[in-house]
């Protein structure tokens, strides 16, 4: 009788390390955040750029990936992303993203409860090859015992265990991860808050540092939320729904928006990119209207909107307005039709988001490790067949996560949370035992 023998510890040779350093040399650089675009080398180790160059002299033991004729940019950041809110069931939405350069996603379901960092936080603890975080509905927070006060402790972290139980939740759990949260979302279509509580939100999120998101496809809501805002910040997503005609005449809704967020201190917008592109993106969402389109082009040309987001993650139930699919398509198209330079659209998703992300938490780590390609920056990369306009490669933490529009699945575990104050790679609640004696 033969037995077989027993298996063999795995070994790699040093070019298959994961920890040896990567090369991706030969493609066009676009980096607005350092004014790079040119034909350069990148470096990556250990989860961080190295150095961008114009020749980088290969070592023993290095990896290479040849990009020429692609472009190299900063992994995508997109501040308004559906996934595993509302319908979703499923972490598919949330690694897709990754497979069309997405590499930073927040979820801003309003629907989301305080709950929502701990749910969204397991599938983190679990691997995902993408950094994610979540804004919480402000009905949900609206909803406790807690006092605007207590709310703002909440959120920073230091309001004691001992009453979180009495005015936040009884779970633990959710206790302890609710000052995970980047922001609040405000829906009009999910509920129509009262001054009172408009007032309660904007406290809280200018107090505890924290993003404020709210729709403004409705343009007499969005008057009346920038009445309330009172200089504090808020960010108007995908304002080019307005321009969809549903809440009255297209090219009068969206320009309505657009004066408002112009001439108000602390307002921003960001559009959605399929609403840009000339097809006006796939037909499961929301379609902006033609003349609306021109002026929401003209808006971006000149410099009234610098915030791109997808709203739409794929193939998910909550489509949203658009899809993430369409992100590299509008960029590029952007470019090729003279409405902004490649480079001042590639920002409108990397170094942009994460400058508003950084002002308006107050959180300078935003633009010191995302969005662009400088060293130390995370190695957030994505590779794009220009004539294709499709992301070829995406890399997270200098790991490759998708090749050709598929996920790597050993790239699972990449990602981490994206908070207020910073990545981390776990939250903790996987690490949670199922019971207790």
């Amino acid at each position: 009788m033969t037995y077989a023998r027993a298996p063999q510890p795995v070994t790699f040779p040093d070019a298959l390390r994961p920890d040896t350093r990567l090369l991706i040399r030969g493609g066009r650089v676009v980096d607005p955040a350092h004014a790079i675009d040119a034909v350069r080398d990148l470096a990556v180790a250990d989860g961080r750029i190295l150095e961008v160059a114009g020749a980088i002299h290969p070592e023993r033991g290095d990896r290479i990936i040849d990009a020429e004729g692609l472009l190299v940019l900063p992994g995508l950041i997109d501040l308004h992303c559906h996934f595993h809110d509302l319908f979703d069931i499923s972490t598919i939405p949330a690694t897709e993203v990754v497979a069309h350069g997405t590499t930073v996603a927040l979820t801003p379901g309003a629907g989301n409860t305080l709950m929502a960092p701990a749910l969204l936080g397991a599938e983190v603890d679990r691997g995902l090859p993408l950094h994610v975080g979540c804004y919480i509905g402000a009905a949900a927070v609206l909803a406790t015992r807690a006092t605007p006060e207590q709310l703002i402790a909440y959120f920073r972290g230091d309001l004691a265990d001992s009453t979180q139980l009495q005015v936040i939740s009884r779970n633990p759990i959710t206790n302890a991860t609710g000052s995970l949260a980047v922001g609040l979302k405000d829906h009009m279509g999910h509920w129509i808050l009262s001054d009172e509580h408009l007032e309660a939100c904007f406290a809280i999120t200018h107090q505890a540092g924290m993003m404020f998101m709210s729709h403004c496809q409705d343009p007499e809501h969005t008057a009346r939320l920038v009445r309330a805002s009172r200089g504090r910040r808020v960010l108007l997503t995908h304002a080019t729904a307005a321009g969809s005609g549903s809440h009255g005449d297209a090219v009068a809704s969206l320009e309505q928006v657009l004066a408002l967020a112009h001439t108000s201190p602390g307002v921003t917008l960001d559009f959605t990119t399929a609403h840009l592109r000339r097809a006006r993106g796939l037909r499961d969402g929301i379609l902006i209207d033609a003349r609306a389109q021109a002026i929401a082009r003209d808006a971006i040309a000149g410099g009234r909107c610098r915030l791109l987001t997808s709203d739409g993650p794929c193939n998910a139930t909550m489509k949203g307005f658009g899809d993430a699919r369409e992100n590299i398509p509008c960029l590029l198209e952007l470019a090729e039709e003279g409405v902004v330079s490649l480079g001042d659209s590639v920002a409108m998703m990397t170094c942009n988001p994460a400058r508003f992300a950084a002002e308006a938490t107050g959180q300078k780590w935003w633009t010191q490790e995302l969005g662009h390609l400088g060293a130390g920056a995370r190695a957030n990369v994505v590779l794009v067949e220009p004539h294709a306009r499709r992301a070829v490669m995406t890399l997270v933490e200098g790991r490759i996560a998708a090749f050709e529009g598929r996920c790597i699945r050993a790239a699972h575990g990449a990602g981490g949370w994206a908070s207020r104050s910073g990545l981390r790679p776990r939250v903790g609640v996987g690490d949670l035992p199922l019971y207790k004696t």
